[in-house]
C-alpha cells in the first residue's frame, strides 16, 4: 500500500513551537493579492485561517491601486511583507523585492537570503522550499545519504531545496519539465519532489518501486486540485506520496509563519 502524507501534524507541531516563543509575539505579517485570482484569494485564505496560531499579527488586503499607494502602505508596516503573485500590472517582482528588503522579505527572495543560502548558512527560505524539506525528513528520516530528483528549479522551490537538500548530505539531481529523458533523471532516486504545476506529469515510469513522491506543482483543473505525480499509476508503487494540496501546502504557510516571525527578531 501506497501511504498518504497529509502535513496538517508537523505544521501543528512548527506553529505550537511558535506561539511558545515570546520573541515571536513581537512579529507581524501583511498579506498582499489579488483577490480575483483565485489560487491567490485560496492562499492568502489559508494565510489567514492560520494566523490565529501564530501568535501575532497577521493582516490581508488586496493590493493598493498604485506604486505610489503601495510606497505609502510599506512606510507605514512593520514587519514582514508577503505579496503573493500575480502581482499588480504596475509593479515587476525585482522591484518589489527591492523595495521590501531583506529585513521585510518572508519568502527568502531578496539576494541577501538567497545568497546565504547558497553558502550553506540559511535564514530565510522560501517557505515552500523549507516545507517540502520538513516533509521528506518527517517521511523518510535524515536525509544525510539519500538520492533525491527535482523537476523544477524555480528560484521559489526548486533552487533552494535543492541547496537544503546538498546542504543536509543528499545527493541531487534537478530536471526540467522539458528535460528529453525525465523518466532517466528521476527514477533511480529514493525521494522525487516536483514543482512544476503539470498535472500528472510523473506516473509510475519515473518513480522506482518504494520512492517517496513529494508533489510541490498543484494545479486547478475545474473544482479540484490536482498533482503533478499521477497519484492512481503511483499507487501501490510509490511507498509515499504527499496529499494534494494538505500535504505540503499546511507545512509551506506554518514556515511561513516562521520566517515572519524571525524577520521580527525571534530565533526559531
Amino acid at each position: 500500500m501506497t501511504g498518504t502524507f497529509r502535513g496538517d501534524a508537523l505544521a501543528d507541531g512548527i506553529l505550537d513551537a511558535l506561539r511558545a516563543n515570546p520573541a515571536a509575539a513581537r512579529a507581524s505579517l501583511l498579506v498582499l493579492h489579488d483577490a480575483s485570482a483565485p489560487p491567490a484569494a485560496a492562499y492568502a485564505a489559508r494565510i489567514e485561517s492560520f494566523a490565529p496560531r501564530a501568535g501575532f499579527p497577521v493582516t490581508v488586503r488586496d493590493y493598493p491601486a498604485s506604486l505610489t499607494e503601495l510606497r505609502a502602505l510599506l512606510d507605514a508596516t512593520q514587519g514582514a511583507v508577503l505579496p503573493i503573485h500575480p502581482l499588480p500590472g504596475w509593479i515587476d517582482a525585482p522591484t518589489l523585492t527591492e523595495m521590501l528588503g531583506p529585513d521585510r522579505d518572508p519568502e527568502g527572495l531578496h539576494p541577501l537570503h538567497a545568497g546565504a543560502l547558497a553558502l550553506g548558512r540559511p535564514g530565510i527560505v522560501p517557505p515552500t522550499a523549507d516545507a517540502a524539506f520538513r516533509v521528506a525528513e518527517a517521511i523518510a528520516g535524515p536525509l544525510s545519504g539519500r538520492t533525491a530528483a527535482l523537476v523544477g528549479a524555480s528560484p521559489v522551490v526548486g533552487r533552494p531545496l535543492a541547496l537544503l537538500l546538498i546542504a543536509a548530505g543528499a545527493t541531487v539531481r534537478v530536471a526540467q519539465a522539458s528535460t528529453r529523458d525525465l523518466a532517466a533523471e528521476t527514477r533511480d532516486a529514493e525521494i522525487v519532489f516536483s514543482a512544476v504545476g503539470r498535472p500528472g506529469l510523473l506516473g509510475r515510469d519515473h518513480l522506482c518501486k518504494g520512492a517517496i513522491g513529494i508533489d510541490i506543482g498543484i494545479t486547478r483543473q475545474g473544482d479540484r486540485l490536482v498533482g503533478d505525480l499521477d497519484a492512481d499509476s503511483l499507487n501501490g508503487h510509490a511507498s509515499w506520496l504527499t496529499h494534494v494540496p494538505d500535504g505540503v501546502g499546511p507545512v509551506t504557510v506554518a514556515c511561513l509563519m516562521c520566517n515572519a516571525a524571525r524577520l521580527g527578531g525571534a530565533e526559531v
